[in-house]
């Protein structure tokens, strides 16, 4: 199929893979943003625990759900064809994305309104738990050679989403009076990400049964293909890791600016619209990278991002002085040094599966890396900064997950060789 495929049914094509990681990062950043107007609308206020803590702890459920559905979904795609898999994922994505976007408040429904919040952001999770997986497959099947490159769309797809997600929230901030932006605020929002949701399943939808099964395509493969899938999916969760650990940051740099040097939440807001349009200008370097990858399979460029990685970080929370440029440019920096390890990441992880298991077993490593790295971040940095005071705990989770990213790439190398040799 990829040789018929026209220019315009190509991009339509990568479209069609990336929007739903597109709905997922955009869902996430305005649900962070907007973490404490959603906890005060959906949220009783004389409960033990506070109002952001169940906002949070909602939002970790969602991460729950992942791994849950990475092994339905994933499983479905490789029975039934990626088609057909991403357009449940699209279907149930709209579904959770729509309950929060128009969920009555706790004045309204009572306690009825916190479990509809709970009930949309368990239908995400478990939709995004096989979002990821099965539409990485989708690409890097119909790109032969050029894995890495097809598959580096899902990293500048989650960049455009959260600088949309940004800009909406700068846009809000700007148009909305200060009662009006807490009041609804995160309502047209959420509404915005349900739309760019009911278009991706409409898209997906309208391409129809167009793709054979993967198990109705694929030769018989060696036993060996098919073994150590457990191994497999642990060292994807490795590699996820580090894009955990700089994601984390990236979210707690702006409340660590805030607190110290008492910036303004739009000034924050505007450097994080700077850190995703740097990375955003950066892409003809990610294909290169990915390119490379593509033709040669090595992996010295990921290595040497991770080793960057561990010495950047090191350097900031030992000898560099705090200051708020420093503070709300540290995520730009990681991000640019990390450029070297994620360009070739998606396609790389993808290929350490047979195409009859790579569905789901993509999904379920990516899932269970979210869940235990971005899920543990909260609360391992907060736990450090809680007793410590020690403030720069989240590099050290950076130089912490490189390490463990460097050693997954490096283990991965013989599924690579494996996969050439088959």
């Amino acid at each position: 199929m990829t040789a018929s495929l026209s220019a315009s049914q190509r991009k339509r094509y990568i479209l069609t893979a990336i929007i739903g990681n597109v709905v997922e990062y955009y869902d996430l950043v305005i649900y962070s943003y907007f973490s404490a107007f959603i906890a005060r609308t959906f949220f009783p206020a004389d409960l033990r625990f506070s109002q952001i803590a169940l906002a949070l702890a909602t939002f970790g459920l969602s991460l729950l759900a992942r791994p849950v559905g990475a092994y339905v979904l994933g499983g479905y795609a490789d029975r039934n064809g990626r088609l057909p898999g991403l357009t449940v994922c699209m279907a149930l994505m709209a579904t959770g994305s729509a309950l929060i976007a128009f969920c009555p408040g706790y004045a309204v429904l009572g306690s009825l309104a916190p479990g509809l919040i709970v009930l949309g952001r368990l239908l995400q999770g478990f939709s995004l738990g096989g979002e990821f997986g099965v539409a990485t497959s989708f690409l890097i099947e119909q790109s032969p050679h050029q894995e890495a490159k097809r598959a580096s769309w899902q990293a500048i797809g989650q960049i455009l989403a959260s600088l949309c997600a940004c800009s909406v929230v700068l846009t809000l901030g700007g148009l909305l009076s200060e009662q009006a932006y807490a009041a609804y605020g995160f309502r047209i929002a959420a509404v915005l990400g349900s739309c760019g949701g009911l278009v991706g399943l409409a898209l997906r939808a309208s391409l129809g049964p167009r793709e054979v099964a993967p198990q109705a395509v694929v030769a018989p493969k060696p036993v060996s293909t098919e073994r150590y899938t457990g191994l497999r999916i642990m060292l994807v969760m490795g590699m996820v890791s580090l894009g955990s650990g700089i994601t984390y940051l990236g979210f707690y740099m702006p409340h660590f600016a805030q607190s110290v040097f008492h910036v303004s939440p739009r000034q924050t807001y505007w450097a994080a619209f700077a850190t995703y349009a740097g990375q955003l200008l950066l892409t003809p370097v990610r294909w290169r990278l990915a390119s490379y990858f593509d033709r040669t399979k090595r992996i010295y460029p990921m290595l040497c991002s991770c080793a960057g990685l561990v010495l950047l970080p090191a350097l900031m929370a030992g000898w560099m002085p705090w200051t708020p440029v420093m503070v709300m440019l540290c995520p730009l920096l990681l991000n640019v040094l990390g450029l070297f390890y994620f360009a070739s990441l998606d396609g790389y992880m993808g290929l350490l599966f047979g195409k009859a298991h790579r569905g789901r077993g993509l999904s379920v490593g990516y899932s269970l890396g979210v869940a235990t790295f971005g899920g543990l971040a909260p609360l391992v940095n907060g736990a450090i900064i809680q007793f410590s005071g020690y403030q720069s705990a989240p590099l050290y989770y950076v130089m912490f997950t490189a390490c463990l990213a460097a050693l997954a790439v490096r283990l991965g190398v013989r599924f690579l060789k494996e996969r050439e040799s088959a």
